[in-house]
């Protein structure tokens, strides 16, 4: 057995490039925050077994968002409850005066969540060695008004009234708090979900600017948990729990939905993105998602291998116009000099000596890539006139959650909007990431095959380049 919990017999689940908890549980993104040249993450951990419990805050540091260094447990629970999810600032002029402007602190901003009775309030905690925080003897610094699910606060720069702003989850809607010092806020605005796109009880929200050919949009993030009898079998409601976005302003006080697309605009199509948030303190727009499902999270085999949760790798953001509207378009960070050093693969059978690897796609017309192995798993990919499918209904394990077998689970679908474009699919050990139609239509799956994938077959009008990862 090494480090990890792997035995010899196990099989070998574990990612080489996508975040994972060095042991037991882990779920949402926490905190992405880039100081001093290395990416910091934390994450909703569960440090004692391999399943959803009392939350801490994980904490793990890169400096090309491929190999991930593991620091100590970043915060505990105390008397107010356990830390649910949050974010960080880097607050470089020391508006908090936790730190000096020669030593800036880093400030977390998290939920308080009392596991009795199920309270949630705001609290916040510092450091300035970035690794080892304090609590402020001032907590909660947002009290609960009297609602459920009132949670996971993400803090912006407010460029409008130059102070530090936050959005969080307040059941079917979010709010947004303004703050001079990061310990005194006081709610400015609220933000109603559904009436354009998705309605449900919102968690994990994000908000921030991208620039555009016509200048500065904000984009909105929610994660949503969708009512069970709104459960359908279109791109958007067959799960409960999906990642939507609005595009439009922000005023200084709250976002306004200036575009309002009938439809909702979804962060990924797939059935293992949720909880996305993006790093702060960063020019690019850069975001991370939980690659994980709640229907089936808690019972995944990759539990044999010493962990359960996983994390998707680094995706840049822009913000483009289609005929159908601006959308966001999604390009994978860290790979670019991997990407150098490529092989084109032949139409038919090429063998696959490896269980991480990326390959870029050009899309001509239709055609399909499928990953096999010797005991009948396979994974298919395939382009249509119309969309994009990932079927992973053979792909391995299924047996292990009833929702995770279902078709509705295992088929994914987005739609194709160009008649030309390029694909890039990553797959790592137990996640396949695909980006297709230039970025606009993601698909996230994790799979489980009961032996590698030996070859992958290429068909149709696709032309395929091969590059390993490590």
């Amino acid at each position: 057995m090494n480090r990890y919990g792997l035995t010899k017999t196990a099989k070998d689940y574990r990612p080489l490039v996508h975040i994972t908890p060095p042991s037991n549980w882990c779920n949402d993104p926490n905190g992405m925050v880039y100081v001093n040249g290395e990416y910091h993450f934390f994450y909703q951990y569960y440090p004692y077994a391999p399943n959803w419990g009392p939350m801490h805050w994980g904490h793990c540091v890169s400096r090309d968002l491929l190999h991930w260094k593991e620091l100590p447990t970043g915060i505990y629970p105390d008397e107010l409850g356990v830390i649910f999810s949050g974010s960080c600032v880097f607050d470089k002029e020391n508006f908090s005066g936790f730190g000096t402007k020669e030593n800036p602190p880093m400030v977390a901003v998290f939920t308080s969540h009392l596991m009795k009775d199920g309270l949630e309030q705001q609290s916040i905690a510092y450091s300035v060695d970035y690794e080892h925080f304090e609590k402020y003897y001032g907590n909660p610094v947002i009290p609960n008004p009297g609602q459920n699910d009132f949670r996971d606060p993400k803090a912006f720069w407010n460029p409008v009234k130059e102070c530090y702003s936050l959005v969080l989850a307040a059941g079917d809607h979010v709010e947004f708090y303004a703050s001079k010092d990061l310990k005194n806020w006081e709610k400015t605005g609220e933000f109603k979900a559904g009436v354009n796109g998705l309605d449900g009880i919102c968690e994990c929200p994000d908000c921030f600017p991208v620039q555009t050919e016509d200048g500065e949009k904000w984009v909105l993030i929610i994660s949503m948990i969708v009512p069970e009898e709104k459960i359908g079998m279109d791109y958007y409601t067959r799960m409960t729990h999906v990642t939507q976005y609005y595009v439009g302003e922000f005023d200084g006080d709250k976002f306004i939905d200036t575009e309002k697309n009938a439809a909702p605009l979804m962060i990924d199509f797939g059935t293992d993105n949720y909880a996305a948030v993006t790093f702060q303190n960063l020019e690019e727009k850069v975001l991370v998602g939980w690659a994980d499902n709640w229907a089936y999270a808690n019972y995944s085999p990759t539990a044999e291998c010493g962990f359960r949760g996983k994390m998707t790798l680094a995706r840049k953001m822009k913000l483009v116009k289609t005929q159908k509207g601006y959308r966001l378009a999604f390009s994978n960070e860290g790979l670019e000099l991997l990407r150098k050093n490529s092989c084109s693969l032949k139409e038919g059978k090429n063998r696959l000596r490896t269980s991480t690897f990326g390959l870029k796609v050009e899309v001509e017309g239709e055609g399909s890539i499928v990953f096999k192995n010797s005991v009948g798993d396979e994974i298919v990919i395939t382009v249509t006139e119309d969309e994009y499918v990932v079927d992973r209904t053979k792909a391995g394990q299924k047996e292990f959650n009833e929702f995770y077998a279902k078709e509705c689970y295992g088929i994914n679908r987005a739609p194709r909007l160009k008649k030309e474009s390029n694909m890039e699919i990553v797959f790592d050990k137990c996640i396949l990431e695909v980006l297709a139609d230039d970025g606009l239509a993601p698909i996230t799956a994790c799979v489980f095959p009961n032996h590698p994938y030996e070859e992958i077959v290429v068909s149709g009008d696709l032309d395929v380049k091969f590059f390993n990862i490590y």
